[in-house]
């Protein structure tokens, strides 16, 4: 059964979105048109130190610090503004969940994967909820967000199917002290203050060889739910707060000039009591009591991140050896009241009469251990060749434990799956240089995997049972083939062919009514291959700059929830899918104080056929994917007095239509969602060291869903019409804040 039913049912490649936002240039940008633009941006995303012109893949490097002034201040906000990344949010810090091109986030094992320098903090299997857990380090001390379109199963393995993030974290200083205080208040319209306060410190304790860095912050964002009863009245107004706290400390080790050495560790605590989630008409669009209104009852939750890593990496003058050492743990848990939902089913369960069960409690708790060690070989250019070849293993434990409980005492259910995976895996690749202006790279990673699940339930939900099932091992290939022409310094051609994949899965028993287990013994591991082709560059003395790819992604037999004998459990797509789209993304700088930023996407993704045990039908366009996603941003530059310098910018981000569910989805029903269009602006006051913003989130406080849910929770006795349960998120209500950033 799966947690859903249980719970209720750059610009890209030539810049980055730090020269997108203009903040930059608000601090005194030069205004020399050849320099206008951009710097060089370096990125790793292919596993080594990288001009972002020069990455044959889609790249998107971002400075969250530019963000973070204008009140964006949660990695989901930034996507939104990413071509092709389709952020999903989950109504609470942490929670959601990352798509891109055309690969929805189906069943619980991520497709997009997620890292911290290189630690993978994604959970590699279907048991600890990671499809919809997302670390967000963006009021940390990082340096840049490097964002990955396409399967990247060749240098990152599992889980980056659609794509992948990197947290880069900014290296202690070793020479000079350094620092920053930020401070971040705001309102949103109905609801109550918010509040961030954050710090960094940076300090080279020996120059040149030892450096360390502290870095905290404390979110308090305030609610705008109110809950109410059955009834619609009020019970409790804005219930839906927030607050999380973090720190990390870093250090940097330099004895020889070969040698680096560094040492991370890092905690996020949140705590909330209710997600942003609003009950709505049934498969309408507007609250069921108006507003911003639920009639579920608050309950305790938390969601803590605890990530501790050592690398050692050493300079041997042909190639550098990194050997990283990484433990990272995730737990997601709380209380929930299902009254309302399943005190009926209690009594009709007991056969008591109806009303006497009072109450009914669910508790969750779901997390990941997870043990990465890699060591890989990095050359340098040896004549025409350059190569990577790496070693990797990992070891995760998983816990997902249920109880629903009704007063008087009747356990309706208990559960618990805990799952252990293991993965080891050798990878590489080779580049060829035919000419200075023309390479070819080729990659492969081989993988062998194994999980094994133990099921134990009780309770009149579920059968019970007490097994560990059979040991699932698996051995996967992914493949990488890219081609680069670089037709002179400000223009480059590419194409990309990659796979990537999620790991078999361990599955739960679904029994008929003679006992019979009528699910998969196991769910099989999923493959995607990509097809691309790209332009990035610039021209007219760096005026414009342009970034765009086509690709096309074919994902077979792909791992998604399945529904047998009315109950979810894991499964695969008898068929799969077939995806194509565009990413683009153009910088505008038509005089040195205007900078206008447009990007733009498309995503056809579509069942390659039937599908009746997930509910779709052929030609049927994936749920939770808008065809057209689309931004434009703009910076206006103006010399105030002496050094101050004032910016004017602001934004608009739209996403297109789409649908909740397959058409035919058991359990649910397909509702459409549809398209919004959303107004930022910020006017920012700098200085060299200091800079003040105001800045409005939603300007015209457009009430427009971002996701839905519509299960149908059984029928009616008299008309036999489905009962429909719907509920959603709305995009956050106008919030207008002020931001004072100090450097030092």
């Amino acid at each position: 059964m799966s947690l859903n039913i249980i719970a209720k049912y750059s610009l890209l490649g030539a810049v980055s979105l730090t020269a997108l936002t203009g903040a930059a240039t608000a601090q005194g940008q030069s205004s020399d048109k050849s320099e206008m633009l951009f710097e060089e941006i370096i990125v790793t995303a292919g596993r080594r130190e990288q001009s972002l012109q020069d990455v044959p893949a889609s790249v998107v490097a971002i400075n969250p610090d530019d963000f973070k002034v204008k009140g964006i201040k949660q990695i989901g906000e930034i996507l939104d503004y990413t071509p092709g990344v389709v952020f999903q949010t989950g109504g609470a810090p942490g929670l959601g969940n990352i798509s891109a091109r055309g690969v929805p986030q189906s069943s619980a094992t991520p497709v997009f994967g997620i890292y911290l320098d290189d630690i993978p903090l994604s959970s590699n299997t279907n048991f600890a909820g990671g499809g919809n857990i997302i670390f967000d380090g963006l009021l940390m001390d990082i340096e840049r967000v490097e964002v990955i379109k396409g399967p990247q199963g060749t240098l990152y393995g599992a889980t980056s199917v659609g794509g992948m993030m990197r947290y880069i974290s900014r290296d202690p200083a070793l020479q000079e002290f350094r620092g920053s205080v930020g401070a971040d208040i705001a309102t949103t319209k109905g609801g109550e203050m918010s509040k961030i306060f954050n710090g960094r410190v940076s300090v080279p304790v020996v120059e040149d060889k030892l450096g360390v860095t502290f870095s905290g912050f404390y979110q308090d964002t305030g609610g705008y739910v109110d809950q109410v009863d059955g009834t619609g009245a009020l019970v409790q107004e804005d219930y839906n707060g927030s607050e999380v706290t973090g720190y990390m400390a870093d250090a940097l080790f330099t004895p020889t000039d070969e040698l680096r050495i560094r040492l991370k560790y890092l905690k996020q605590e949140m705590d909330f009591s209710a997600d942003a989630t609003t009950t709505l008409v049934p498969q309408g669009d507007e609250a069921l009591f108006g507003g911003y209104s639920n009639i579920n009852p608050p309950g305790p939750k938390f969601l803590d991140f605890r990530i501790m890593s050592g690398s050692i990496e050493y300079d041997l003058g042909w190639g550098t050896v990194t050997s990283t050492t990484s433990h990272s743990k995730y737990s997601y848990g709380g209380y929930s009241d299902f009254t309302a939902d399943y005190a009926i089913y209690a009594d009709l369960f007991d056969g008591r009469a109806p009303g006497t069960t009072t109450q009914v409690d669910f508790d969750q708790t779901l997390g990941s251990k997870k043990f990465v060690q890699e060591v890989r070989l990095t050359s340098e250019r040896m004549g025409a060749f350059e190569w990577i070849a790496g070693l990797y293993y990992a070891s995760e434990d998983t816990i997902n434990n249920q109880s629903l409980q009704a007063t008087p005492a009747f356990d309706l259910l208990t559960i618990a799956f805990p799952s252990d995976y293991t993965e080891k895996a050798a990878f590489g690749d080779v580049t060829y240089y035919v000419n200075d202006n023309f390479d070819i790279t080729a990659g492969a990673r081989i993988s062998k995997n194994k999980i094994i699940l133990s099921y134990i339930a009780s309770g009149v939900f579920l059968p019970p049972g007490d097994l560990v099932n059979t040991p699932v091992k698996d051995t996967v290939d992914t493949y990488l083939l890219a081609a680069r022409y670089r037709v002179h310094d400000d223009m480059s051609f590419y194409a990309r062919v990659a796979s990537g994949y999620r790991p078999a899965q361990s599955n739960i028993p679904v029994l008929d009514t003679n006992g019979v287990n009528v699910a998969p013994a196991f769910v099989a591991s999923d493959h995607a291959w990509s097809y691309e082709l790209g332009v990035k560059g610039n021209f007219a003395d760096n005026m414009f700059a342009y970034d765009v790819a086509l690709w096309k992604i074919d994902w077979a037999n792909f791992q998604a929830s399945v529904f047998l004998n009315g109950i979810s459990t894991g499964g695969n797509a008898e068929d799969g899918l077939s995806a194509y789209g565009l990413d683009g993304s153009f910088i505008v700088r038509p005089v040195d104080a205007l900078t206008l930023t447009a990007s733009i996407a498309y995503s056809h993704s579509t069942l390659k056929s039937d599908e009746p045990t997930i509910g779709g039908v052929e030609g049927e366009f994936l749920p939770n994917l808008p065809k057209w996603t689309a931004s434009l941003q703009w910076d206006y530059r103006v010399d105030v007095v002496d050094s101050w310098t004032a910016n004017f910018g602001g934004g608009f981000r739209y996403a297109g239509k789409s649908i909740s569910a397959y058409s035919q989805a058991p359990g649910s029903a397909a509702t459409q969602l549809d398209s919004r269009l959303i107004t930022d602006l910020n006017v920012t006051l700098s200085s060299e060291n200091l800079s003040f913003t105001v800045y409005a989130r939603n300007l015209f406080d457009e009430y427009k869903l971002t996701n839905r849910q519509d299960p149908i929770l059984g029928a009616d006795p008299v008309t036999g019409d489905p009962i429909v349960s719907s509920s959603g998120v709305y995009e956050r209500p106008r919030t207008i804040g002020v931001n004072m950033k100090i450097d030092f």
